[in-house]
């Protein structure tokens, strides 16, 4: 699929954004958050071009080190109202030669190059038109009537309740990255659309940082689970392939899990 077809990526990195300022360039373990998604997504050897989007001349300036190309977005979609779409689409209007466009989003930093490489052969495998990501999590759903106050179990049964051995949990969509074909995006104005394809990716990605909560979550996480380039090590040498998760790691993940189902993630990248 990669070969016989062009596929490009986009990562809209706005420069106002509120919940932790000047967030997309933020050092995250000594890298400004974006490296951490440009540098997988060049070496994952997925993409003919990888873009950020931008409205922000040192994310412009940060961005082209880090080995990205760089598109100036319209003001108008980089505003704390705009969605990602808009985005998106005015991305498109200036560089329409593509035929698979990937969304990847910068405060998804624990992504790694296998990640796209797996998704785009999901996406072929699915015959597909978009591909979603999501994270595994075993974990129970409840919902509180406003009126009664009554709380109901959304997804088992308390009279039953499974064990954790004997139940596929649930998907969670993670905002790591979206693939979209080219008909779709023009037809649909959206990520998503047709026959949607899923990659499952792995449990301490589900985190996603909008939040200074959700920095510190994925501080402790980025020196065994990040992506670091040939040429640069974790500051204590740590691998990210062959560490195991320490009971702060496990905290961590745990805690991300639950800041996932508590927290609204509608806000523009």
């Amino acid at each position: 699929m990669a070969d016989s077809q062009r596929v490009i990526a986009v990562i809209p990195a706005r420069g106002g954004s509120v919940s932790i300022p000047r967030k997309n360039i933020k050092l995250l373990a000594g890298r400004p958050l974006i490296d951490w998604v440009i540098r997988p997504a060049l070496d994952s050897a997925v993409f003919a071009e990888v873009w950020v989007s931008t409205d922000d001349d040192e994310i412009a300036e940060i961005a082209t080190k880090s080995g990205a190309l760089v598109h100036r977005r319209a003001p108008e979609t980089a505003t704390s109202t705009a969605s990602t779409e808009s985005a998106l689409m005015d991305f498109v209007a200036s560089h329409p030669e593509y035929d698979i466009l990937c969304l990847i989003q910068a405060t998804s930093p624990l992504i790694v190059p296998q990640d796209f490489r797996d998704g785009l052969r999901k996406m072929a495998s699915a015959k597909a038109d978009s591909l979603v990501t999501a994270v595994r999590a075993h974990r129970f759903l409840w919902a509180v009537d406003e009126s009664s106050g009554t709380a109901s179990a959304k997804n088992y049964d308390p009279l039953n309740r499974p064990r954790r051995q004997d139940w596929d949990g649930e998907l969670i969509e993670n905002g790591a990255f979206y693939m979209t074909k080219k008909a779709v995006l023009e037809k649909e104005s959206c990520r998503l659309g047709g026959r949607i394809a899923l990659h499952e990716m792995a449990e301490h990605t589900l985190t996603e940082l909008d939040s200074s909560v959700d920095w510190q979550i994925v501080s402790h996480m980025v020196e065994t689970y990040g992506y670091w380039p040939s040429g640069t090590a974790p500051a204590s040498g740590v691998g990210a392939v062959s560490a195991a998760p320490s009971a702060l790691l496990t905290v961590a993940i745990s805690a991300g899990i639950v800041l996932g189902f508590l927290a609204s993630r509608a806000i523009s990248r």
